[in-house]
């Protein structure tokens, strides 16, 4: 029992299912059993001690071993092949910088530039690679943009080869002081991003680039760099991205005979024509060494066996448990330069919470259930659904035989409608009845969206429905505090997520006594990501759709497929899922960054050769671009 103060005015909230959640009389509220226990799994998850649970950190392992230990307690025995109640995986880690880099500038002769430490500084989004007499080209912003509604056509590579060779450009884009340019004023556009900058000269051809400060962005002649993983900790580009200062890429261009960048800058901005030239007689030479060490992650999974005829079949019940720890660029936090622990409280200690919750209730029962049931909490979910892909890929209960997966994933914010969105009821015949019978019967107004009925969206149910398993993922909903240090245990409506767990027990239960199992189909739908945003990079930029479902685990070269959408331009293109895209456009495409500044610069209609690895051959592929859903 848990005890805390409360109003004089006596009241008393009861669950949809009967269950008495809480009351209050005087000035004592009575909260529930499993309220009480919501509330303390999802303290301790979301606590600052926990370092916002981010894989490799001493936080998250503390959490998995909470959840093993919650589970053992429920009585629930570890998987067959597991290490105890854990599968171990790795992800791919932040990149570190192997040794100090160097660069020097050699021009005719015996003339050299050796730029000293602190005036140049390697990005952790490019590349390593050895600098090896590279001729250099300023290419300005580093920008080819073209859009008729702005009469934008401006392209810093028109007229200059960049093949081979090292590119000097400028950050940020054109007219940064004025409101009426046809980029963004004072308000930049992707065009200023370090994805474009990066791809952008990556398919020109350019072997490096060195960026340096726009005269715009310098507050009190404050020229400084970057930190190394500033910019974000992703491999944005295969080619080196160093930053310099611009009195050593003035230097350069002095030694070079050329202007310097103030002029350069002053005329590209006075009529948005590129200044683009090589600079003759010099050449780049160095080395960078970066390393990407892989992280220790691991699921925890917990069994509770089945008895009778169809005890071999099984519903997995999973939600993640890893977060954004101190959030930054490449994290998916969306606070700005926050560095500020992400306890990430709904997002998702409230689903973690919930399936340790549900094990309590089912592992104590005194019958066993006809089916098995394994209860798993993922990691690696926020760096693409990792641990579930890891899962599905190696499971340790045949995948054939899994019946069901139910997914809880932000489940802690109930509103005062009992507004209750759910997933996935389009992934098995007569499930949509079910689910709105008993949510309705529990006092829940259940929301199924539009592009959403199928089990796409952004989260670990993902991963088992492009396997061919039925899935159901219950959701409060976004809110201001989605991805930001805000999202604390203070928030959550325990009460809420005590009926959440009330209703998800019954499902469960109707789905583990059903004399047939599900049966698995597909929607033809292009689903949105309910977490905000688009559910892949296949669907961006001027309402483009292509429908592609990337593995954001593997480490090819280019962009390996999960799957593509039924009914997508992808599919009906040829696409399929284990293709690797590495060219899209008559441009190569060597990260995820490639594809989607190369998709958000084309339109619904455009037709597009993609090229693909499948089975060792390069395939090329016509595709006609959809627009994208609901638009």
């Amino acid at each position: 029992m848990a005890i805390r103060s409360s109003s004089t005015r006596p009241a008393i909230t009861v669950s949809g299912l009967g269950l008495i959640a809480a009351f209050a009389w005087g000035d004592v509220t009575y909260v529930s059993p499993s309220q009480a226990r919501l509330r303390q799994d999802v303290a301790f998850l979301a606590d600052d001690a926990q370092e916002g649970r981010a894989p490799g950190t001493k936080g998250i392992e503390a959490s998995a071993d909470y959840i093993a230990a919650a589970f053992k307690e429920a009585g629930l025995k570890p998987a067959p092949g597991a290490d105890g109640y854990f599968q171990p995986f790795t992800i791919r880690g932040n990149a570190e910088l192997a040794e100090p880099a160097t660069i020097t500038f050699k021009g005719p002769g015996d003339e050299s530039i050796k730029p000293e430490k602190g005036t140049f500084q390697p990005l952790a989004i490019g590349s390593g690679g050895v600098l090896d007499g590279l001729p250099i080209v300023f290419a300005g912003y580093g920008i080819s943009a073209k859009d008729e509604s702005k009469h934008l056509d401006y392209d810093d590579y028109a007229g200059v080869d960049v093949r081979g060779k090292a590119v000097l450009l400028i950050r940020r884009e054109p007219q940064m002081d004025d409101e009426k340019s046809p980029f963004g004023g004072k308000q930049t556009t992707p065009y200023a991003t370090f994805t474009h900058k990066a791809t952008n000269a990556f398919q020109h051809g350019a072997a490096a680039v060195l960026l340096v400060n726009d005269l715009a962005g310098i507050k009190d002649k404050d020229d400084s760099l970057l930190r190394f993983g500033a910019a974000g900790m992703d491999e944005n580009s295969p080619i080196p991205f160093l930053m310099l200062t611009r009195a050593e890429a003035d230097k350069l261009l002095a030694a070079s005979g050329q202007p310097k960048l103030e002029t350069l800058e002053k005329e590209i901005d006075s009529d948005l024509k590129p200044r683009s030239r090589p600079l003759e007689n010099w050449k780049l030479s160095g080395s960078v060494k970066i390393e990407r060490k892989g992280v220790a992650a691991k699921n925890v999974v917990g069994v509770l066996e089945g008895a009778g005829p169809t005890a071999d079949e099984t519903i997995v019940v999973g939600a993640h448990y890893d977060h954004l720890g101190h959030g930054g660029l490449t994290s998916g936090s969306l606070a700005l330069l926050s560095r500020d622990i992400h306890n990430g409280a709904d997002d998702n200690a409230s689903g973690t919470a919930l399936v340790m919750e549900l094990a309590r209730r089912l592992g104590r029962r005194a019958d066993p259930l006809p089916r098995r049931v394994v209860f798993m909490a993922f990691s690696g979910e926020e760096k693409g659904l990792l641990g579930s892909r890891h899962y599905v890929e190696h499971p340790l209960i045949p995948l054939d035989k899994t019946v069901m997966m139910i997914n809880f994933d932000m489940v802690g914010r109930l509103n005062e409608k009992s507004e209750l969105t759910i997933v996935g009821t389009g992934s098995t015949p007569g499930i949509e009845e079910i689910v709105d019978a008993l949510g309705s019967a529990a006092g829940f107004k259940v929301k199924k969206v539009k592009g959403m009925s199928d089990g796409f969206g952004g989260s670990d149910h993902e991963s088992f429905y492009l396997k061919g398993v039925p899935v159901l993922f219950p959701f409060t909903g976004l809110h201001a505090d989605y991805h930001r240090p805000s999202d604390d245990t203070d928030r959550i409506n325990f009460a809420g997520m005590a009926r959440i767990a009330d209703l998800g027990e019954v499902l469960l239960l109707d789905v583990a006594r059903r004399p047939t199992r599900p049966v698995f189909t597909k929607a033809a739908e292009a689903p949105r990501n309910p977490h905000g945003g688009d559910a892949d990079p296949g669907r961006v930029g001027a309402g483009a759709y292509l429908g592609t479902v990337p593995d954001y685990g593997a480490e090819d070269k280019g962009v390996k497929l999960s799957a593509v959408r039924e009914g997508s331009p992808a599919e009906k293109g040829g696409l399929k899922g284990g293709d690797v895209i590495v060219g899209y456009a008559g441009k190569p495409i060597a990260t995820i960054y490639d594809y989607t500044d190369s998709l958000g610069r084309s339109k619904p209609g455009d037709k597009v050769d993609i090229v693909v690895k499948r089975d060792g051959k390069d395939v090329t592929l016509s595709v006609t671009l959809g627009s994208r859903p609901g638009h």
